[in-house]
């Protein structure tokens, strides 16, 4: 098939399998689905099973070939696509991306009692630390492969995760013992962040 500039920007997931197909390819699209299926992010993980219907559309537009014994590879359009996509600039909607789960959470927390307040931060804290070993592990792993890139990529897991405890324990104590004068909240935060 011949390559096709698409007429509409691609999605994140379609740029990612664009990119683990480049990565691990030539592979067959069982093994993207795979690898998207064992992401220590919830956000791939939970899209795995997209990985034929994105595979099959990046085929029909000539960014991925099929070859006949069903493995893919990046055309030369897809690899000049994905170049486009990691280049800078990186667009300010994608460096201010977030989905934190247990901070969307944290801004109801007064809809519970206190005892529930300090479970859900205890209990986050434990996951957090589970989350945090298992960010390591995926940097040995990627090490073992050869992935140079996928352990820097995977340290950014473990920054993450350690601020998130770090948060967590800061703002424990102020849910425990809430600071009492309104106008010194911010203040005292931010201070405490010093």
């Amino acid at each position: 098939m011949a390559s096709r500039k698409p007429n509409r920007k691609l999605s994140t997931i379609e740029m990612s399998v664009l990119g683990l197909t480049w990565l691990r390819g030539p592979c067959t699209i069982y093994a993207i689905m795979k690898e998207l299926s064992l992401s220590g992010s919830s956000y791939y993980k939970s899209r795995a099973g997209t990985a034929y219907s994105v595979s099959n559309r990046l085929i029909a537009i000539g960014l991925l070939i099929q070859h006949e014994d069903q493995r893919i590879e990046v055309s030369p359009s897809g690899l000049e696509l994905l170049r486009e996509w990691v280049a800078p600039p990186v667009p300010l909607a994608d460096v201010a991306h977030t989905a934190d789960l247990v901070r969307l959470r944290f801004f109801f927390l007064a809809a519970v009692p206190q005892a529930d307040r300090l479970k859900f931060i205890d209990s986050t804290l434990e996951t957090l630390a589970e989350h945090l070993m298992a960010g390591e592990r995926m940097m040995k792993e990627n090490e073992l492969i050869g992935d140079y890139y996928g352990v820097l990529a995977t340290l950014s897991i473990v920054y993450e995760t350690r601020a998130r405890i770090q948060w967590l324990r800061v703002v424990r104590q102020w849910v425990e013992t809430p600071i009492e004068e309104q106008s010194e909240w911010t203040s005292t935060v931010l201070g405490s962040a010093e």
